[in-house]
């Protein structure tokens, strides 16, 4: 699992300065960009999409005046309450780029943010969206991991 995320943390980094010089992103940009990589991808509001990936809905949002993105799923297949909070910040404090916790709704939800200030690039979105893929499933195989433990 480390390895996987080790090589999503150096795709991350080493794509990030490229956005450091690029404009704000748009929502439509990013609509077009995951559509032609043959995502589903719907418009649900003035700042938000929902991208369809296997099981889970991806909701992208773009937010504050310098275009910060979010990135957040719901692993439904996954009841919180047989989660303990150390699984949680056990993995939260092995991934600095993301994060796991348990929502208002008491739904376990995966989140990864990336600061827009200075602008980012349809490359930037791009790598975000293969690292948070890649995010997701180093959660399910480190749950996996504990409860064979």
């Amino acid at each position: 699992m480390r390895g996987i995320l080790a090589i999503a943390a150096a795709v991350f980094v080493v794509l990030a300065p490229a956005g450091a010089m690029a404009a704000k992103v748009s929502k439509s940009e990013i609509a077009q960009t995951l559509s032609s990589q043959g995502y589903s991808v719907q418009d649900v509001g003035p700042n938000t999409l929902f991208v369809r990936v296997a099981d889970y809905d991806i909701r992208i949002d773009i937010m504050g005046p310098d275009g910060d993105i979010s990135y957040r799923t719901w692993l439904f297949e996954v009841d919180a309450k047989d989660v303990s909070y150390k699984v949680l910040n056990q993995f939260n404090n092995d991934v600095k780029f993301g994060r796991v916790y348990v929502d208002d709704d008491g739904d376990l939800t995966l989140q990864m943010d990336r600061n827009g200030a200075g602008g980012s690039s349809l490359a930037n979105i791009e790598s975000d969206f293969d690292v948070f893929l890649m995010l997701i499933s180093s959660f399910m195989d480190h749950l996996e991991s504990q409860v064979v433990a």
